[in-house]
């Protein structure tokens, strides 16, 4: 079993994987926005796409080596840390989640599809409303940064929210293993969200802040996280529903 896991062929795997990681990184969409300059990269959407196509342990670790390379090569060697341990992570959640569809026991992933929609489509009107009633960027008494809501998160939001949402309607229009795709590409990127405000605060209580200012600071970065784990889930699964009859013969 680990001849078979750590074979030649798991070792390339995991150097392409993380290589384009890395590339991936340098390539950065603009995002027009009123307030910041907000912008995409496809980093975290390589990692879900090899952890859905091949496993978890190869998604992680490609995004692990080569999104964690990236940041000690150009000047964030003090995020590198936390990028090797959540971006590992993101790899190990998706390949877990979407492995129980080869479990026989295992049940639609319906109700958890629907869940995540609602809850995605909630979030993103929330932040609509707010923005309107209050403006993009909001000001809050002892924080020194300022929660800046970009109209493009809103949008991402509310239509990955509609989309889940059908699609847990018109599940019955498409395979479980499409079903546990799109479940580990959220359980993934949820994992990184409350991965990143949870490391943030830590750093930021270890540093001297009180709780509160803690907790409201890492919460305030939430936005910029959300944009790209968004915009990851959609490629990702759009990636890998065509890719995956292509890998499907392949055994890893």
């Amino acid at each position: 079993m680990k001849q078979k896991k750590y074979s030649t062929r798991t070792v390339v795997l995991i150097g392409l994987f993380a290589a384009i990681c890395y590339v991936s990184l340098y390539l950065r969409i603009p995002i027009p926005s009123p307030v910041g300059r907000p912008f995409l990269h496809m980093g975290n959407m390589f990692v879900i796409l090899a952890a859905l196509l091949f496993n978890g342990f190869i998604g992680g670790a490609a995004g692990s080596l080569g999104m964690g390379l990236y940041d000690i090569v150009n000047g964030y060697g003090s995020s590198a840390l936390r990028t090797f341990v959540l971006k590992f992570g993101i790899g190990v959640v998706v390949g877990k989640v979407a492995a129980k569809k080869r479990d026989a026991a295992s049940t639609p992933p319906v109700k958890w599809i629907l869940t995540a929609g609602i809850a995605f489509f909630l979030i993103g009107a929330a932040l609509s409303v707010t923005a309107r009633v209050k403006g993009y960027q909001i000001s809050v008494p002892g924080v020194d940064r300022e929660l800046v809501i970009s109209p493009a998160l809103c949008v991402l939001l509310l239509a990955l929210g509609a989309v889940l949402t059908a699609a847990g309607f018109f599940s019955k229009r498409y395979s479980v293993e499409i079903q546990y795709a799109i479940l580990g590409a959220v359980a993934g990127i949820a994992f990184n969200a409350v991965g990143e405000f949870l490391w943030k605060t830590a750093v930021l209580l270890i540093a001297g802040s009180s709780f509160y200012p803690a907790v409201i600071a890492s919460a305030f970065s939430l936005p910029a996280t959300l944009i790209n784990g968004v915009s990851s889930i959609i490629v990702a699964v759009a990636l890998y529903i065509p890719l995956s009859k292509t890998v499907a013969k392949y055994k890893v």
